[in-house]
């Protein structure tokens, strides 16, 4: 399965939204499991010491992998910031992705409707300004044919975007490819008719 990530290189993308008076300071970080989550509040907290709040959200696996979301309204009353900043974040189509909203308070009281919004919106600013590629998870596979159909099996190969990491020379050849785990049923597919070409137990990478 292939979804997007932050194109981030290593670097936090940050972008501050301001409400009343109140600072909103909403940093994104491309983040694989809970651990750099910890981290990535860690480092905020330490960045801006003096905040009044430091809410978080991560999505740290595929979008759709719940396990891996996580949450907390740090001393914001309960459901107004990290509910919110998660609701946003699951829905953006996004993995592997934690934000840090770390709040300045600026004296004016936005209620319980007003946080929601403000969390909300600090969100989506920083999500969408966020630069995005995909990640695809390759399995490793071995594709054993007859020394006669190997131009055209490695013709295939390259149609399905399988990389070929080795050749085993014997009776028959076998290559060993890494290969996008969504190609690998179309690559079977095309294979089908060619006689002796088989594909060996998968391993993922």
């Amino acid at each position: 399965m292939s979804y997007q990530i932050p194109q981030l290189y290593g670097e936090d993308l940050e972008l501050t939204l301001v409400i009343k008076n109140s600072h909103f300071i909403a940093n994104l970080r491309h983040t694989v499991g809970r651990g750099e989550c910890d981290i990535h509040l860690n480092d905020m907290r330490k960045k801006y010491p003096d905040a009044s709040h430091h809410c978080w959200a991560v999505v740290a696996a595929a979008p759709e992998n719940s396990t891996f979301w996580g949450l907390s309204d740090a001393g914001e009353p309960s459901g107004t910031a990290g509910k919110p900043m998660l609701q946003v974040l699951s829905h953006c189509g996004i993995g592997e992705v934690s934000v840090v909203v770390c709040r300045y308070f600026g004296g004016t009281k936005l209620g319980t409707g007003g946080l929601v919004k403000a969390y909300s919106d600090a969100v989506k600013l920083v999500v969408e300004a966020c630069p995005r590629e995909i990640k695809r998870q390759l399995s490793y596979i071995k594709l054993t044919c007859p020394y006669d159909l190997s131009g055209r099996i490695e013709h295939l190969c390259q149609k399905h975007e399988a990389v070929i990491d080795e050749r085993i020379y014997a009776d028959d050849l076998t290559l060993a490819l890494v290969i996008p785990i969504e190609n690998i049923l179309a690559l079977e597919q095309d294979l089908g008719p060619m006689p002796l070409a088989n594909i060996l137990p998968t391993q993922d990478v």
